[in-house]
C-alpha cells in the first residue's frame, strides 16, 4: 500500500513539474544601446564589433543612438540578421538619427523632431511591433527610441522635459494605455526631471534595486540609458543588466527581458 501511495504521489509531482515547466514565461529581450557611430573607446570605429556585441546578446528588439545615416543602420541590420529602419533627424543635413533593428516584423509609425537646446538634430522615433508570434494573434508593441538633448543647462533640461510632451502627443495620443516600450538616451539620470515626467506618464522605470550605470563605459557612474515598459501592469519585468562592455562604445548597452501579461487589449 505504501508503495502505491508513492507511485501516486510521484506522478502527482511529476505531473506538476511538468506543467510549471510548459508555463514558463514567454518573454522579449530588450536591448537600448548608444553605438557612437560605432567608434569605440579605443578610437577605432568598428560597426562589425557593435554588431558582436548585439549578437552574442540576442535581443529581439533594438533601439540604437547615434546612428550616421541609413546605410549604417541597413549594414547593422545585415551584420546582426535583424530588420532595420532608420529615424532620421528632420533638421539636421548630415542624415544623422537612430535606428530600430527587430527580428520581429513591424510597421514603422514614424518620427518627430524634439526640442533641443543644443542643436537640431534630436528626433523620437517610432513602430509597432508584431508579437504574434510571440503571444498569439493581434498581439503588438509601440516601441519608441530616442535620444534627447545632452547639455547640463536649464535651457536642455526644459527640452528633455518637452521631449517627453512630444512623445506622448505625436505617438500616444489617441491610445495611451497600449502596450509600448521606449529605449534612449535620455541624458538624464533616474532621480531628474525628466525620468521622474516619464515615469508620471505612465512609463516604468525599474533597476531590480541595483545601480546600472551607464557611462562612460570603461569606469561607468550614471545611468543615462534606458529601456522602459508601459502600462505597468502590462509588463513584467524578468530581468534588468547592463553589458559591461568596456571598448565598442562611450556608452554600455542595456538589455531587458520583459513579459507581456493579459495580452488582450
Amino acid at each position: 500500500m505504501r508503495t502505491f501511495t508513492f507511485l501516486i504521489l510521484s506522478v502527482i509531482l511529476f505531473s506538476h513539474h511538468s506543467t510549471q515547466a510548459r508555463k514558463k514565461p514567454k518573454t522579449i529581450k530588450v536591448l537600448s544601446y548608444n553605438i557612437h557611430y560605432g567608434l569605440g573607446m579605443d578610437s577605432k570605429t568598428d560597426l562589425e564589433r557593435i554588431a558582436g556585441v548585439i549578437r552574442r546578446l540576442d535581443p529581439d528588439i533594438v533601439g540604437l543612438q547615434e546612428i550616421g545615416d541609413s546605410t549604417m543602420a541597413a549594414k547593422l541590420g545585415a551584420l546582426t540578421h535583424m530588420k532595420a529602419v532608420f529615424g532620421p533627424s528632420k533638421e539636421s543635413n548630415s542624415g544623422y538619427g537612430d535606428a530600430v533593428l527587430s527580428k520581429l516584423p513591424f510597421r514603422y509609425v514614424g518620427n518627430e523632431s524634439i526640442p533641443s537646446a543644443s542643436s537640431s538634430r534630436y528626433q523620437a522615433m517610432c513602430v509597432d511591433v508584431d508579437l504574434s508570434q510571440i503571444y498569439g494573434r493581434g498581439a503588438t508593441v509601440r516601441f519608441v527610441n530616442t535620444h534627447f538633448d545632452w547639455l547640463p543647462s536649464i535651457g536642455s533640461e526644459v527640452a528633455r522635459k518637452g521631449a517627453v510632451e512630444v512623445i506622448e502627443i505625436a505617438f500616444f495620443k489617441d491610445d495611451a494605455k497600449r502596450p509600448a516600450i521606449l529605449t534612449g538616451d535620455l541624458n538624464a539620470t533616474p532621480d531628474s526631471a525628466p525620468v521622474k515626467l516619464l515615469r508620471k506618464k505612465g512609463w516604468v522605470y525599474e533597476n531590480l534595486n541595483r545601480e546600472i550605470p551607464t557611462i562612460p563605459s570603461d569606469k561607468p557612474t550614471e545611468q543615462i540609458d534606458y529601456v522602459m515598459p508601459r502600462p505597468a501592469k502590462r509588463w513584467r519585468v524578468v530581468a534588468v543588466e547592463v553589458i559591461p562592455e568596456r571598448v565598442a562604445s562611450d556608452h554600455l548597452p542595456v538589455l531587458m527581458t520583459l513579459e507581456l501579461i493579459h495580452n488582450k487589449r
